[in-house]
């Protein structure tokens, strides 16, 4: 009789027959989920493969699969860590109490102020999953952002702090496109961080019938 350890096994903190505590088997995810995000941020998914994630994490390469069922599933834990990341940034740094105006352009600024923090880790996140599988697919980020600002703008469109005739479903998920884009064309002019987010906002206040000075 065979004394094989399984994934579900190391999840549910039971002993893997090795002496190792589920602590320590948590860590050894994180040191993978930190070798593939330097990785895949360097030199993207497709060039990494996960014997060199395993070995910039310091584990033997099997250990890579008693944690992630391939790649794909290791690159899908680092694109949901980094939409977590971002998600506690703004929540973490945004006041409180703020219009429409205001939540949605400090949203934006501090989406911007993490990525300049972290280089790399945004773009990386943004893959297209269509590009990872042959198949249908779109960026996990991209698309969690989409319903978070969907989310938001319906509710204030309920509120009538918004525009009556916008789709909030459909802008939710043209928007997070529009800040990538934005951001990725003002990163290759000569501007300062200011100008680009004031040419957004004019952009998003006139389509969603935004005003500088509306009550919360």
């Amino acid at each position: 009789m065979t004394n094989a350890t399984t994934v579900a096994d190391l999840e549910s903190g039971t002993d893997d027959g090795a002496g190792r505590k589920p602590q320590q088997r948590g860590d050894t995810r994180g040191r993978l989920l930190a070798a593939a995000q330097e990785l895949f941020v360097s030199k993207g998914f497709h060039a990494t493969r996960p014997q060199d994630i395993s070995k910039a994490a310091g584990v033997g390469h099997g250990t890579f699969y008693l944690h992630f069922k391939d790649k794909q599933a290791c690159f899908l834990a680092f694109a949901e860590a980094a939409a977590e990341s971002l998600d506690a940034y703004v929540e973490s740094h945004a006041g409180e109490e703020l219009t429409p105006y205001e939540a949605i352009r400090e949203s934006i600024r501090l989406t911007y102020e993490f990525s300049r923090a972290h280089p790399g880790l945004l773009a990386a996140a943004l893959t297209d999953m269509s590009v990872i599988d042959g198949g249908e697919g779109g960026s996990i980020l991209m698309g969690r952002w989409g319903i978070m600002w969907g989310e938001m703008l319906a509710g204030w469109k309920a509120e009538g702090k918004i525009a009556p005739h916008v789709d909030a479903g459909f802008i939710g998920y043209a928007i997070p496109g529009i800040i990538r884009q934005a951001g990725e064309y003002a990163a290759g002019k000569e501007t300062t961080e200011q100008e680009p987010l004031d040419a957004l906002m004019a952009f998003l206040a006139a389509g969603l019938g935004l005003t500088k000075n509306e009550e919360t």
